[in-house]
């Protein structure tokens, strides 16, 4: 017999939470590690116990363990296609771009919301109690004299308290005073339902903002069953509560349940349910049926609000097509531009990569406009170089707004702290910490995790430490992405000891992994080489109901190069994978895979190695295949780990299995690639150009990526005219944002060696052809390639000796400069002379070893060049 479906459950049979409000919920330490597992897994379980019966929306498309997904949710709508869906016209999904690692991830993860303006009418009086209520502290007695005093001399109405009830959202720490106000302000005004409303749905808001869902949800159950809560005011305060606790389906069902209330969607609803989308950062083709639900609504016309949150939904995954286009139809249909829509414009821009573009709204289109920026202007475009290390250009923005008399707020003060931390100018990081605090601008968890990152990433380990306690002893309480900070920096260094140390208290804290948690520490252990610790890892964290993301697979893809320094460093021989663990887990971490590994390599820190044994073509493509069993999209990051893992195979017949294998996943980028493998040169070229400004069209850190993998496997196997080949297509695109040719210098900054080379090759061709056109080279002659970025050894980066070998190879008149040791110059004379000798050409000229599928003989020497653009004579 079919069983009758549960209906939605009613908000007014909710069930309450036993919670006392009036106490601060202080951090608990604990030694029973078991019992805190069993403690994390049961709140997981218990997390949406506001939805116990089935949903509208949970057959399509439930995600890990039953939890209903944002694209079920919203795909229970009828869908009125919108015009921004379904015409795309790249074949690459926006997914394909590299731009988001685990530590971007993690930075969305590390809290300290922006400040949000509180422009709530208030009396001065309002403004003297709220600092005396924030000196109160923790001391709930002390908050509720203050409260007390200040009852006569405060505005009749609510108006003083909704200021300070709005004013706690931007300080994380406030919960209690917030909680304290909101039960002294409705006491005073129990029997006023208005009153009542306006007070609780700000309460709502702000507990959103402060992370405490559950008694919004609380407050918002109780308003209901009272019936002050009935309102679109409550509703949408919230629905824009849940968005921002990553609850999506949560609002949707509540958006979905208004009728109950005897309430219908209006412009306010509709628009904080597209801003919900926004904040729990739902994908943009889930939320804009929701707009074009709004526009066949009546009354309900989309103002600029809702646009600015519409807008908003493109930020995360970075789709500025997209917001190029919203930005458009705002023009058409004549609704006004603020520096709310600019702003969410540029961090699109920046998220997408796009940061030239981005630079040119702010110094020209906002001009234009009579569009005047602000700090949260600044500080996104300061943040967008930041993300991208382009942190030069982001010390040029600060020094812009220093120049416009800009005062810097939490976040921009934080963002420069971590530009200072990167570049490892410590002294500048803590005299700008210094300033936050002058400026009344406390320190925050946020500052600290960006100076212990930077220190970690430069073996300043005493300095972490101390950072840390400090932090304590501030009471800034140290949060998921310090301790996984703080665990990867050791981890990196192979200090697993102390790793461990760190991890056990994070569990100790009551803290929950999460899949920027795992991502961060496999992307460590990795790094070392340990490819079968980040393996088990990647199972544990399935086991456990966490999704891994392409981040995490690719940290395990690029493991499989080899680090010859991995070895060195460790004075290792052959040892196997197996000799890794010899450590017998003691039986209070033996169900936390975490510990046990970190256990197993602190009982023996100089076992691991490169683990060549590890690096067959199988494994890749086993990852390869978990990824598309659970829907995770590769990037440019995991294309370029897999061509590296490709330029290290025994042979070239082994890569070329590799990627025929893989070409059954993405026919497109991994075709190209094969095809050029195997030599078709023009043959492939003609279709990969599609493919190329598809590339093109992404942001610079993706496209150069590409070009510079693909480069690099082709001139490791000996593809060298295929090298030159895929170096003209990127150089024609611009895809190399420092990269310039002229006839004076080459300059290959951020180029990889293999498209070095290759450009090299092209360029002393392009200078032959103007010698035997008749002219004359010019007096000096540069080609630059820079320090190395990531060479700790000043002037020994692998770029540099990868070029200074290559001309050495073919006898080129080049000298490294005396005093530049990124530059290497020539005299245009003894250049002119040594490209006239015969024998240059055939050492300019590049072919393929492989050419339509079959080994040439003496490839070298055989003329045919697959019409090479004419650059020599």
């Amino acid at each position: 017999m079919a069983s009758t479906p549960t209906p939605p459950p009613h908000f007014s049979s909710l069930t309450s939470r036993t919670a006392n409000s009036n106490q601060r919920q202080n951090r608990q330490n604990t030694t029973n590690t078991t019992n805190n597992l069993r403690s994390q897994q049961h709140r997981r379980q218990n997390r949406n116990r506001w939805y116990s019966s089935p949903r509208f929306y949970h057959a399509s498309g439930s995600g890990p363990g039953g939890v209903p997904s944002a694209a079920a949710a919203a795909a229970s709508f009828s869908p009125s296609l919108s015009p921004f869906v379904g015409h795309r016209t790249t074949h690459l999904a926006p997914e394909f771009s590299g731009r988001r690692s685990t530590r971007r991830l993690g930075k969305m993860n590390s809290g300290g919301p922006r400040a949000v303006p509180n422009n709530q009418q208030h009396s001065k009086v309002a403004e003297e109690a709220l600092h005396c209520l924030r000196n109160a502290g923790n001391d709930v007695a002390a908050v509720d004299r203050i409260l007390l005093s200040y009852e006569h001399r405060l505005d009749e109405g609510v108006s003083d308290y909704v200021y300070m009830i709005k004013d706690y959202a931007n300080h994380s720490g406030e919960y209690m005073l917030a909680d304290r106000t909101y039960d002294f302000a409705m006491r005073r005004v129990a029997r006023n339902a208005e009153e009542m409303g306006k007070l609780t749905s700000n309460i709502i808001r702000t507990l959103g903002r402060l992370r405490k869902i559950d008694h919004a949800c609380e407050l918002f159950r109780l308003a209901i069953n009272a019936g002050y809560g009935r309102t679109v005011f409550t509703v949408s305060a919230m629905i824009s509560a849940l968005g921002k606790n990553k609850m999506f389906p949560e609002a949707v069902h509540l958006f979905r349940s208004m009728g109950q209330f005897g309430l219908s969607p209006n412009l306010i609803i509709y628009n904080a349910i597209i801003d919900g989308g926004a904040k729990a950062e739902v994908d943009f083709d889930n939320v804009v049926q929701f707009f074009e639900d709004m526009k066949v609504t009546p009354g309900c016309q989309p103002d600029r609000i809702t646009y600015n949150s519409l807008l908003a939904t493109c930020v995360p995954r970075g789709r500025w097509k997209m917001s190029e286009k919203l930005m458009a139809e705002m023009d058409r249909d004549g609704i006004d531009l603020d520096v709310y829509t600019y702003n969410t414009y540029l961090d699109a821009l920046c998220k997408g990569g796009r940061m030239d573009t981005a630079k040119w709204v702010l110094e020209v289109e906002m001009p234009a406009r009579n569009i005047r920026p602000n700090v949260v202007t600044f500080s996104t475009l300061m943040d967008g170089y930041a993300k991208f290390n382009l942190l030069e250009e982001a010390l040029s923005v600060y020094t812009e707004m220093e120049r416009l008399l800009i005062c810097l707020d939490r976040v921009s003060y934080n963002t420069l702290v971590g530009v200072y931390a990167k570049l490892g100018w410590f002294d500048e990081a803590m005299r700008t910490c210094q300033e936050m605090e002058n400026c009344g601008i406390r320190n925050d968890v946020v500052t600290y995790n960006a100076l212990i990152d930077g220190f970690g990433k430069h073996g300043e380990y005493v300095h972490v430490r101390n950072l840390f306690d400090e932090m304590k002893e501030r009471k800034i309480w140290p949060n998921e992405l310090t301790y996984s900070t703080m665990i990867k920096a050791y981890t990196k260094g192979k200090m697993y000891a102390e790793a461990m140390s760190f991890y056990r208290e994070f569990r100790q804290q009551g803290l929950e992994t999460d899949v920027v948690f795992y991502s961060t520490l496999i992307d460590s252990l990795s790094k070392n080489g340990l490819v079968e610790s980040s393996m088990q890892l990647l199972d544990a964290m399935t086991t456990e109901g966490i999704r891994p993301n392409v981040v995490t697979y690719n940290s395990i893809i690029d493991a499989f190069r080899p680090r010859e320094a991995s070895a060195q460093e460790c004075g290792v021989g052959s040892s196997s994978q197996a000799n890794e663990y010899q450590f017998e887990p003691s039986s209070s971490s033996s169900h936390d895979p975490i510990m046990l590994i970190f256990q197993q390599l602190a009982s023996s820190p100089h076992r691991e190695k490169d683990k060549r044994g590890r690096q067959d073509n199988f494994s890749i493509l086993q990852l390869f295949q978990r990824m598309h069993e659970m829907q995770v999209k590769p990037n440019v990051v995991t294309f370029s780990a897999i061509l590296n893992a490709c330029s290290h195979c025994e042979s070239l017949q082994d890569a070329s299995e590799l990627l025929e294998q893989l070409r059954l996943f993405d026919g497109q980028a991994y075709g190209v690639a094969h095809g050029l493998l195997m030599g078709y040169g023009e043959s492939v070229l003609r279709g990969a150009r599609v493919l190329f400004d598809e590339i093109k069209d992404m942001d610079s850190s993706t496209a150069s990526a590409f070009f510079n993998a693909l480069t690099d496997m082709l001139w490791h196997f000996g593809q060298r005219h295929g090298a030159q080949l895929v170096v003209h297509e990127g150089k024609e695109r611009r895809v190399w944002k420092c990269f310039s040719w002229n006839e004076t210098s080459l300059d290959l900054h951020l180029m990889s060696c293999g498209a070095a080379c290759a450009m090299v090759h092209s360029w002393l061709c392009d200078m032959r052809t103007v010698i035997f056109k008749g002219n004359e080279l010019p007096a000096m002659l540069n080609i630059l390639t820079g320090w190395g970025r990531h060479s700790k050894v000043v002037g020994n980066g692998t770029l540099r000796k990868a070029v200074e070998a290559l001309l050495n190879g073919m006898g080129a008149p080049f000298q490294m400069a005396e005093h530049n040791l990124g530059r290497f110059i020539s005299n245009g004379p003894v250049l002119t002379a040594w490209l006239r000798e015969p024998s240059t050409l055939n050492l300019l000229v590049l072919h393929d070893c492989i050419v339509n599928g079959r080994q040439v003989v003496n490839a070298q020497s055989d003329d045919q060049v697959f019409g090479l653009p004419a650059l020599c004579l």
